[in-house]
């Protein structure tokens, strides 16, 4: 679970989401602020620089269905700021409780955009989602299909267990 196309300066998670974070404020700006667009576009494009998750059981995909876990998850509500763009608004207990969630939201493990090295976007335009524009380490996925994951549940690909076509393919993702 790998971002295909990460925005520059947005491979997380390995540094600050603060230049995902610029991406996506631009993103919900160049759709007149509607986040309703956006999140339709995040969910019928199944965009190249994201992620997306049905946010609460049950999966929307029986045949893929990954619990992924983000440690020290927040979420806080989306605002606009005027010529500032947009930004994190107040925190609210959405990460424990995603059934409360109201309203479009941003995911963080951080007290701020500059402090944590995830970022994902809660919408709502159909069924609820999350779009993560972090690749997902895959100690994340805590389960699939039901199944806890085991020591072999999981292929990860190393430069040496890639075909030449996988290579090929996932060059600008593979870090030094």
């Amino acid at each position: 679970m790998t971002i295909l196309d990460p925005w520059p300066g947005a491979r997380l998670p390995n540094q600050a989401a603060t230049g995902a974070w610029c991406a996506l404020s631009r993103a919900i700006t160049a759709r007149g602020g509607d986040l309703a667009a956006l999140s339709r576009e995040l969910r019928e494009t199944g965009v190249s620089y994201g992620l997306n998750f049905a946010r609460t059981p049950p999966a929307s995909d029986a045949d893929h269905n990954y619990v992924v876990t983000i440690h020290h998850a927040r979420t806080f509500r989306l605002r606009y700021c005027g010529v500032g763009g947009w930004a994190p608004g107040e925190e609210v207990p959405w990460a424990t409780d995603p059934t409360a969630a109201t309203e479009d939201y941003v995911v963080l493990n951080g007290p701020g955009v500059g402090r944590s090295t995830v970022l994902g976007y809660g919408h709502f335009a159909g069924p609820p989602e999350v779009t993560l524009f972090t690749d997902v380490p895959t100690r994340w996925v805590t389960s699939v299909n039901g199944q806890p994951i085991g020591v072999h549940g999981l292929r990860v690909l190393t430069d040496s267990a890639l075909s030449d076509d996988e290579r090929s393919k996932l060059t600008k993702l593979r870090r030094p």
